[in-house]
């Protein structure tokens, strides 16, 4: 059950944020681009939803260019949990903050939405579980930007929005 609801809570703070706008048109662009390597979440980067519900310290993601995803995520009392899955991102937006799908295979098959954004080397991230769905809650959205994710209709501020460094 803990891997499940981890898997949930995770989901609403983790994976992925954005990228900047590539003006180059004659080789590879896209909004996924940036995101390829691996990145690091720890202390106050860690997003505060996970540092209270999960005492999460320290999140380590892995993008890889075949569009997949390693994450693992360590606990105050140093016990970790790997998430890996797929990802997608819906293409470029007017905005500099793109959207993200995930679907996670392991440790349990989830699916989830959100925003990611990439300036330099910091990726600012906030996504959530859709599938199953949690009961009233909604991804956040390009439009309205971080801190967009809703439960009941109210926007939950930055308790979900994580940051990465980026790491190679």
């Amino acid at each position: 059950m803990k891997p499940y609801i981890l898997s949930l809570v995770l989901a609403f703070a983790l994976l992925f944020t954005s990228c900047k706008k590539e003006e180059d048109t004659t080789g590879p662009t896209g909004p996924t681009d940036a995101i390829y390597g691996t990145w690091v979440s720890e202390g106050n980067n860690v997003a505060f939803g996970l540092r209270l519900t999960l005492k999460t310290k320290k999140i380590t993601a892995t993008f890889d260019r075949n569009n997949t995803y390693n994450v693992v995520a360590i606990d105050s009392t140093d016990v970790s949990v790997t998430y890996r899955g797929t990802f997608q991102s819906a293409g470029k937006t007017d905005t500099l903050i793109y959207p993200i799908s995930l679907n996670q295979q392991t440790p349990v098959a989830l699916k989830s939405q959100g925003i990611y954004q990439i300036k330099n080397n910091v990726m600012t991230y906030e996504v959530i579980q859709v599938e199953p769905p949690l009961q009233g809650f909604t991804p956040p959205t390009v439009q309205e930007g971080f801190g967009s994710t809703k439960y009941n209709g109210v926007p939950l501020g930055r308790t979900w929005v994580q940051v990465f460094v980026k790491q190679n």
